[in-house]
């Protein structure tokens, strides 16, 4: 890349968009006059170019960008195009990135994977295989080869989700650490935007970017640190490749020096039960009367996702906010003790297309509703996390993820490419 011009970047982007988007639905917006415009200008101030010069990115549907309308993938919202950008892609545009428009995603970030107004995404690793997520577009764009890097929001687990079923670092950050301004709510009290890319050296640089902090793009080393299992964090049972996966995962740290140790979270089925709860009760909050209104501007999904989330009483939220308090206090204890730890992304391998369901075993589980105990607990706890590939020859990757205590986001993603990087030698 350092020895191309921005505008040869977006142009080379735009000519993979108009070849591949028709197929896999990742983008729903695209200002190619724009992004033109903007790589024109990165060229004419490139003395001065920041350390994203040379890179692109698009963004979910629920993030602005200036001049493009915002739409969450619904009709709800019309689309009146946004008169600023949201403070993370400023972030991002002022380092030297050119968006080039706007990700598909599941309507309101809570409708089926079948988006009934902009269709369903497809995997470019398979075209038989879905990405598994609400940030399903941000992915598919990124494993496309669209972009160098995408936004993506994580309110339950939807960056590791897509990241994991298409073999990409899919990132989490700690709850409040990147601005959510210019971004629509779905549940605020869970809600955060990250990045999904293909290395978590891109990551790490992004992030730098988006919070103004030194955040080292480089590796962390792994000899010395210590790793936990938590042993009761994930019961359900997983796909053979899955599990063989994490067991990988876990020898290759211990091979490059750290320590693994176990350890078991309190209470975690209660944990995840008011993750969903919250989820429900806040998005009930934001769009019930709106969407009352306009009923035909949503889908099914969307209505049954409502329909099922104003059964969460007042107390019921209430209830589950303090346990939630409960729960961070007692994490942020355990967590004390390690560097991070390490568990299983998702169930199976990326879910296959139209009902999104995954194999684990013989057996068929739905791939999103895994998010409840798989992902959903950083949100809850509100810690940083982040899904790193693990891929095999001849077959779809598998993907594990990385937590830490909150603010460990610099040093959890520089583990994060230093474990991503021993598993592939």
């Amino acid at each position: 890349m350092a020895d191309l011009t921005a505008r040869q970047v977006v142009d080379a982007a735009l000519v993979k968009i108009n070849g591949a988007n028709g197929d896999i639905r990742a983008l729903i917006h695209v200002d190619a006059d724009l992004a033109r415009h903007q790589a024109d200008h990165l060229d004419r101030s490139r003395s001065i170019a920041g350390p994203l010069f040379g890179t692109t990115f698009v963004a979910k549907d629920l993030i602005d960008v200036a001049h493009q309308p915002t739409r969450a993938g619904s009709m709800l919202l019309g689309d009146r195009p946004a008169a600023r950008d949201a403070f993370c892609v400023s972030r991002l545009e002022a380092a030297g990135a050119v968006a080039l428009g706007k990700a598909n995603m599941h309507e309101l970030a809570v409708g089926g994977a079948a988006n009934p107004w902009f269709g369903q995404v497809t995997n470019p690793l398979s075209p038989s295989h879905g990405t598994g997520g609400t940030s399903s577009g941000s992915a598919a764009a990124v494993a496309g080869g669209f972009c160098s890097f995408a936004l993506g929001t994580d309110s339950g687990g939807s960056n590791r989700s897509v990241a994991a079923a298409t073999g990409s670092y899919g990132y989490k950050p700690t709850h409040g650490l990147i601005a959510l301004d210019g971004i629509l709510p779905i549940a605020p009290t869970m809600d955060t935007v990250g990045v999904i890319a293909s290395s978590a050296t891109q990551v790490a640089r992004c992030l730098q970017a988006l919070t103004a902090d030194a955040v080292p793009a480089r590796e962390e080393r792994l000899e010395g640190r210590t790793f936990a299992r938590i042993t009761n964090l994930v019961t359900s049972p997983l796909d053979g490749v899955v599990g063989e996966a994490v067991a990988f995962a876990f020898a290759t740290l211990a091979d490059r020096g750290a320590r693994i140790v176990a350890l078991q979270a309190h209470a975690p089925e209660a944990l995840a039960a008011a993750g969903v709860a919250i989820l429900r009760y806040e998005f009930a909050q934001i769009y019930g009367e709106r969407i009352d209104r306009s009923p035909g501007s949503v889908g099914q999904a969307v209505q049954a996702f409502l329909d099922a989330s104003r059964q969460i009483s007042d107390g019921r939220y209430e209830d589950a906010r303090a346990l939630q308090q409960d729960h961070q206090q007692r994490w942020a204890g355990m967590l004390g003790e390690v560097d991070g730890f390490l568990s299983p992304t998702a169930p199976g391998l990326a879910p296959d297309l139209g009902a999104e369901m995954t194999a684990v075993g013989a057996a068929r589980v739905p791939y999103g509703a895994a998010g409840g105990e798989f992902r959903m607990w950083a949100n809850t706890i509100g810690i940083p996390a982040i899904a790193i590939p693990v891929w095999r020859d001849g077959g779809l990757p598998a993907s594990v993820q990385l937590a830490g205590s909150k603010n460990s986001d610099g040093l959890l993603i520089g583990l994060a490419a230093a474990l991503g990087h021993a598993m592939t030698e």
